[in-house]
């Protein structure tokens, strides 16, 4: 007993000390780690699953490419200047999915055309919808005497009446192709 309770009997005896924190024991310890760990996990896979999400999508466009270029056809008409049955004449030019005006990388119909200039094996084309009708798939005969299959899937502000636009990857290629006058059938 404390001296100063002898001395005084009305003190009162010292508070104790506070009780310690709860201690981890070492399940615990083990439980918290393994959480953490499986959170990293988790955090891991959503992002292979983003990847993998990418991948396959560019895979898509890739095989329709490859689709399309067994598509095209590189064969020269014996009769460059006659108009088979069907044929219409169309001033051509060419287009990106990002171009200075009006360009999003979505065309018309909704197909993301930011990775890739084919749709369904074949190219894609902006036309006036009251000539060539939105999804309608058609041929194009170049001046050289090749052709192609696209599909009307956009439209442009320019382009209006007897007037296509190809889609192409790059800006260099748009240049390359220029203004020519096409020879258009629809096939479908």
């Amino acid at each position: 007993m404390s001296t100063q309770l002898l001395t005084n009997p009305t003190a009162k005896p010292p508070e104790p000390p506070p009780p310690d924190p709860p201690r981890i024991t070492e399940e615990e310890s083990a439980l918290q780690k393994a959480e953490a760990v499986i959170d990293g996990k988790d955090a891991e896979l959503a992002a292979k699953d983003a990847k993998i999400k990418t991948l396959q999508s560019e895979l898509a466009s890739v095989k329709d490419e490859v689709k399309a270029q067994s598509n095209e056809k590189h064969v020269k008409s014996p009769h460059k200047h006659a108009e088979p049955s069907g044929w219409q004449t169309f001033e051509a030019s060419a287009y990106t999915a990002y171009c200075a005006e009006g360009c999003s990388g979505t065309t018309a119909t909704g197909i993301d055309v930011s990775r890739t200039i084919y749709h369904a094996g074949k190219r894609i084309i902006a036309a006036d919808p009251s000539v060539i009708a939105l999804g309608s798939a058609v041929e194009v005969r170049q001046p050289d005497g090749t052709t192609f299959q696209a599909v009307a899937q956009d439209v442009g502000g320019a382009i209006k009446g007897a007037k296509i636009d190809v889609l192409v990857a790059n800006e260099a290629d748009a240049i390359q192709f220029g203004r020519q006058s096409v020879q258009v059938r629809v096939i479908n």
